[in-house]
């Protein structure tokens, strides 16, 4: 096989839409944290590590909580003391966490209000650094049941739904630059509206391109037509040199 051949064979296969490698995941034991469970049904709550049933890629460790074999959450008690705040933190300093642009997280209110900021989600990095993640109602968050709040934006979306009304979400977090490079201690949920509860049901960091992303067609594409462009030219010269090489043979037949 000569080498534009090959070089056509393997840029056919990019252009074709190779296989692109899926992130890793590290999925945070949140088990010493759970206080009671979300009631979606014995037969079909993704207890264990699952992926949900909503085609977004990201896997959660899951836990039962109880006899009954539900999954559970860490349910948030409300604080009607303005100004106050009741907190979960999660120390993550074991995980050595560090470089992460994203992280995933299986949050919900348990009821919810519109416009209404719920509870705050507040990372913390080695250095002293910190971050504050609103959630209003809405917009960031929603309930686990469909027909009340059930609008809002592009970083959350629905990760499981049981089909008969209740839904779990799952909400990407998006560390600024400036904090990428830190190792992230802990993760807080402060509950700021005691009317509102948030739970949390799972927690899951990508140490890659998260799954959510992938690299668009039209890169490949373009990689594919310029590989294609440098054997298209090497062809044309080497036969563009044998027409040379055959008409000089012919002139000096004729001459003879």
């Amino acid at each position: 096989m000569n080498k534009s051949l090959a070089a056509l064979m393997i840029a056919s296969a990019i252009c074709g839409g190779a296989p692109i490698a899926r992130a890793d995941f590290i999925e945070v034991d949140i088990s010493s944290y759970l206080n009671g469970n979300v009631l979606l049904g014995a037969i079909t709550d993704p207890v264990g590590l699952s992926y949900g049933n909503a085609n977004t890629g990201i896997p959660f460790e899951t836990y039962a909580y109880g006899a009954n074999g539900y999954m559970g959450s860490a349910f948030l008690a409300g604080t009607s003391s303005p100004g106050t705040s009741s907190a979960l933190t999660i120390n993550l300093s074991s995980y050595d966490i560090t470089g992460e642009s994203s992280f995933y997280a299986l949050l919900n209110n348990y009821y919810g209000t519109l416009g209404q900021d719920e509870y705050n989600v507040v990372l913390t990095f080695s250095g002293g650094g910190s971050v504050t993640y609103e959630s209003i109602g809405g917009v960031d968050t929603r309930d686990y049941n469909q027909n009340t709040v059930n609008t809002i934006s592009d970083t959350t979306t629905t990760w499981f739904n049981n089909g008969q009304g209740q839904r779990l979400d799952v909400r990407e977090f998006l560390i600024p630059t400036q904090y990428q490079s830190s190792q992230l201690l802990s993760i807080a949920i402060d509950q700021l509206d005691s009317n509102d509860p948030a739970f949390l049901s799972g927690l899951t960091f990508s140490t890659g391109v998260p799954a959510s992303f992938v690299s668009e067609p039209s890169s490949f594409a373009l990689f594919g037509v310029g590989v294609l462009s440098v054997c298209l030219v090497q062809f044309q010269r080497r036969r563009g040199a044998k027409q040379g090489q055959s008409a000089t043979r012919m002139n000096c037949r004729a001459t003879a």
